[in-house]
């Protein structure tokens, strides 16, 4: 019988086609969460919804978060890291492929409006409780084989798949669906059954998660790593405040249409994502930095760089300040997660990754809320706010305790 187990490499890095792998499958997961918010708001006036339930089909993947992500943390403990990623693969194509056939049915006039809203609630919801699965126990999976000194190496190349895949998401929406409304779901659905495969002849389960000991939520709920979690939160809901007015903020600072400003925040937001992935991928797993030193050198780049969006005179030097801010806020993502990771010891990865995907539940779901509605108050409030959690994040990481990638 071959044996299904594999541990760290003699080095402690992440091995490579356990990384790519992983990374893929993370790609995929950020574009099924992301393409959605292209696509959905002007199909669904074709479907004859209105805009609050549009919203709704949007906001319901976030709300199951909160529950999906601890849940499967803590089962890739009992179950195995691989058995629940390919759970969450499962859940994500067949979810995918059900949710456009969906719509097919509501625009071919099969279905009435009200019940595709009631069925597309439910598949969303059904979709995230199932492909909720991928995140946290992949998370666990690079906690489990990868050692304290080049854990953030292994969390930067998966967080740097994920920032990429959120920008590669609304790229498909836009590319596919001048082939057909539902097109992008397709081309998504066909993806995920690309990772699938991977997942099941590629992936193999870490040996020192074989037999787990003093795993679940009551061994993690320590105040260091409570700590840690309000902190990513805190940095995570100031990228998002900011972000999601990036497209109003050009309109009205560059007079922009709304074809230049679509073309114009897919571009800064494309910027931005490869200056994360540069930093993450090509600088973070040599510098093998501790979280605290990372969260201090990093963070305050991207202060320097919301403060210059905020005020940038051309469009030109906004995309430039948006390579910028990628730089700096492409240290902070790895530096909590890897800080968390160190926090909760090897019998814990799957239950601390389920934790922390459940605070970046809460600040996808507060932080759209806070920034439009900021920036109807006042058009440099978001910028402000998203400064200012920045350094409530930063002083975080340095007064509360922090791990250190040495210690034991």
């Amino acid at each position: 019988m071959t044996d299904t187990t594999s541990p760290a490499t003699p080095s402690g890095n992440l091995p490579k086609t356990t990384g790519l792998v992983l990374a893929y499958g993370m790609l995929i997961s950020a574009i099924g969460n992301n393409f959605l918010i292209t696509i959905l708001p002007p199909l669904g006036r074709d479907m004859g919804f209105l805009e609050w339930q549009v919203g709704v089909i949007l906001a319901v993947g976030g709300a199951f978060m909160l529950v999906t992500g601890p849940f499967w943390g803590r089962m890739s403990e009992d179950w195995g890291r691989k058995k629940v990623i390919l759970i969450g693969a499962v859940g994500y194509v067949v979810m995918t492929a059900i949710f456009a056939f969906t719509i097919d049915m509501r625009l071919a006039g099969t279905i009435s409006a009200s019940v595709c809203f009631i069925l597309m609630v439910a598949v969303r919801g059904l979709y995230t409780m199932s492909s909720g699965a991928i995140y946290p126990a992949t998370m666990a999976m690079v906690g489990d084989m990868t050692s304290k000194e080049n854990r953030a190496g292994g969390v930067a190349i998966i967080t740097a798949a994920w920032g990429f895949g959120s920008v590669v998401g609304p790229a498909i929406a836009a590319l596919f669906s001048s082939l057909s409304p539902t097109a992008p779901f397709y081309i998504v659905t066909v993806m995920g059954i690309a990772a699938l495969a991977l997942y099941v002849y590629c992936l193999h389960e870490p040996e020192r998660h074989k037999q787990p000991s003093k795993t679940g939520f009551k061994h993690i709920l320590t105040p260091e790593i409570l700590s840690i979690a309000i902190g990513f939160m805190v940095l995570i809901l100031a990228n998002i405040t900011m972000v999601v007015i990036l497209g109003f903020h050009m309109q009205d600072a560059f007079g922009l249409g709304t074809a230049e400003t679509a073309r114009g925040v897919g571009i800064a937001l494309f910027v931005s994502a490869i200056s994360q992935i540069v930093i993450q991928i090509g600088v973070i797993p040599r510098l093998k930095w501790s979280p605290r030193r990372m969260i201090n050198v990093g963070t305050p780049i991207a202060i320097v760089a919301v403060l210059l969006i905020m005020n940038a005179p051309t469009y030109w030097t906004l995309i430039g300040a948006m390579a910028i801010f990628g730089l700096g806020s492409g240290v902070g993502w790895p530096a909590y997660m890897t800080a968390a990771s160190l926090a909760a010891g090897p019998e814990n990865q799957g239950s601390m990754a389920g934790l922390t995907g459940a605070f970046q539940a809460v600040a996808f779901m507060i932080g759209p809320i806070v920034g439009t509605v900021a920036y109807q108050i006042n058009v440099s409030a978001p910028f402000i706010i998203c400064a200012s959690l920045s350094v409530v994040a930063v002083v975080m990481a340095n007064v509360l305790p922090m791990p250190k990638p040495h210690e034991d």
